[in-house]
């Protein structure tokens, strides 16, 4: 069981309301689901009801049961292409982690698993060896949001970046960079601070693990909140020496021991400095409060 957030604002034309969405798929799936999402959101934007029934994994796929009233008859169309899609998509995808993975049979349970989630808790699975449809134009090679998701294997290999932030670096479009620590980068420095080319695409799960750019998959490592990681950046930077792999960005946890250091180099303006502080007081707050 998995849950979603944040529906009503990403997906206004939906219906849904401020409650989390309980589905019976688990997570490696929520790309899926988030795609049908905007493409249904953009059919019902011309007015009509929608509702969502019930979310889940059947004979290995993935069902989406809903309804939709007072609609025209291309945009049913189009919410209905989109459940065609995703019902599709889902037997290319690994249900426990959202990489490449096929249909398997797991003593007569069916489940989309990638090779590492195919011989794990349930046992070892059986890939489906049957005829495929020739009347079914469907290709996950020629979908690119199938086929740019990472195999277990390029996933493994490819370089990790510690402390990532996302940022938009473009003028002329909405694309967006990743900075961070490298390692395993064959054009960074180990424990270097840089950036990737252009975001294609990301994980969706939480946190994600691993995102596409133009040129290079990517590991994601740990994330830090904004204001904690931006004192990190400027502690690692001031000590002008890269990132020891396993040891987090500024040398350790200890927050206040960075403060102290940002101060005593008299290298950032004290205003600055309060600001950071501030802002990562703020971050701490918000965190206890919601995990309280």
């Amino acid at each position: 069981m998995s849950l979603i957030t944040g529906l009503s604002d990403r997906y206004p034309h939906l219906g849904f309301d401020g409650r989390p969405l309980a589905i019976a798929c688990d997570d490696g799936w929520l790309g899926i689901l988030h795609a049908f999402f905007a493409d249904a959101n953009k059919a019902m934007a011309a007015g009509g009801m929608f509702t969502l029934q019930r979310v889940k994994e059947k004979m290995g796929g993935l069902t989406i049961h809903y309804a939709v009233a007072d609609v025209a008859p291309d945009a049913r169309r189009a919410i209905d292409d989109a459940y065609r899609l995703a019902t599709a998509r889902s037997f290319h995808i690994c249900e426990s982690c959202g990489r490449r993975g096929r249909l398997n049979n797991f003593n007569g349970l069916w489940k989309v698993a990638c090779s590492e989630h195919a011989d794990g808790e349930l046992g070892k699975g059986v890939p489906f060896e049957g005829p495929s449809n020739p009347d079914d134009p469907y290709s996950p090679e020629a979908d690119p949001f199938v086929a740019v998701r990472p195999t277990v294997t390029e996933f493994n290999a490819a370089p990790i970046i510690e402390g990532w932030l996302i940022e938009d670096q473009s003028e002329s479009g909405p694309r967006s960079w990743l900075f961070g620590w490298f390692f395993g980068q064959p054009d960074i420095s180990d424990g270097e601070h840089g950036h990737t080319s252009p975001i294609v695409q990301m994980d969706e799960m939480v946190p994600p693990r691993w995102v596409r750019t133009d040129n290079r998959l990517y590991r994601l490592g740990i994330y830090y909140p904004p204001s904690e990681r931006e004192i990190r950046y400027w502690v690692q930077k001031l000590a002008r020496r890269p990132v020891v792999h396993g040891e987090p960005p500024g040398g350790s946890d200890d927050i206040e021991a960075m403060l102290i250091f940002l101060r005593s180099t008299g290298r950032l303006r004290p205003t600055k400095i309060d600001r950071m502080e501030q802002a990562y007081r703020a971050e701490q707050e918000c965190q206890k409060f919601n995990r309280g």
